[in-house]
């Protein structure tokens, strides 16, 4: 298994507002922790309401950039990226303004199955 290419594959469906894709790559009992925002999750449908809810009422527009540095050892990959967004709405949480760019400096730490399945999916920063 390519943890690389399993990441890329992920973040493409994320990128493209693809959730039946994520879903399909999402195990159902995803480790999903967002540090510094306090936000975490061990249920794939909890995981992709949030989602959808960012990428259909919160945000214009919201992405992962190509990274600047990929990681990886085993079935884990690292990803050092920005994750970019248009606010459609003040979102305290994550300190972005309404029509305001925001940018946001990770460091995306994604651990897959064998079979190239998301387990775990940390971001910091």
């Amino acid at each position: 298994m390519d943890a690389a290419a399993a990441a890329d594959r992920l973040i493409d469906a994320y990128n493209r507002q693809d959730f039946d894709e994520l879903e399909r790559l999402v195990d159902p009992a995803v480790d999903f922790m967002h540090y510094n925002r306090g936000f975490a999750v061990n249920d794939r449908t909890q995981l992709l309401d949030v989602l959808r809810l960012f990428a259909g009422d919160l945000l214009e527009e919201r992405y992962f950039e190509p990274p600047e540095r990929v990681t990886t050892a085993g079935n884990v990959c690292v990803r050092e990226n920005d994750w970019v967004a248009l606010p459609r709405v003040d979102i305290e949480a994550i300190g972005a303004t309404a029509g305001t760019p925001f940018r946001l400096r990770l460091c995306t730490v994604l651990r897959f199955d064998d079979a190239g399945t998301l387990l775990e999916w940390k971001d910091h920063g």
